[in-house]
């Protein structure tokens, strides 16, 4: 029976993200969260989005899907007291550099068996409306899950 197994997938995104020595070197481990986020956190920060379901992947002996997500990551610069080092725009390209690398052509065990292959869709750059000099990476990905 096919089931999405979210909660292994994105717990095995998440360690993947945070065990990403390049990734971490840019935003802390403990700034990378699953949708939730704690309120006031600072930025930059990189969350999960919403897990899609595209369709199952069934076959003999075999059972799986396909979905996708978007992680993202949000940012406005790095400075040194009040100087600006890098803008948002820039450092959020990195950061979206640095999760693509991070997950694309992996393949993740999950708890409970089997395995998701990952594989980087594409990207968006964005400003945040929200935030003076802010920006907002969103990196693309489809999964398949086999068991």
């Amino acid at each position: 029976m096919t089931r999405s197994r979210d909660r292994e997938i994105r717990r095995a995104m998440l360690a993947e993200l945070r065990g990403s020595a390049p990734l971490v070197a840019i935003v802390p481990a403990t700034s990378i969260f699953s949708q939730i986020v704690p309120a006031n956190q600072l930025w930059p920060i990189v969350k999960m989005g919403a897990p899609s379901g595209v369709a199952p992947v069934r076959g003999t002996c075999m059972d799986g899907a396909e979905s996708i997500v978007a992680v993202h990551g949000f940012t406005s610069g790095i400075r040194q007291g009040k100087k600006l080092i890098e803008n948002g725009e820039d450092h959020a390209g990195r950061i979206g550099d640095a999760i693509a690398t991070a997950l694309d052509g992996k393949r993740l065990p999950l708890e409970g068996g089997g395995m998701v292959r990952i594989r980087w869709t594409g990207s968006q750059l964005l400003q945040d409306a929200q935030e003076a000099g802010g920006f907002h990476t969103v990196q693309n990905f489809q999964m398949r899950r086999l068991t």
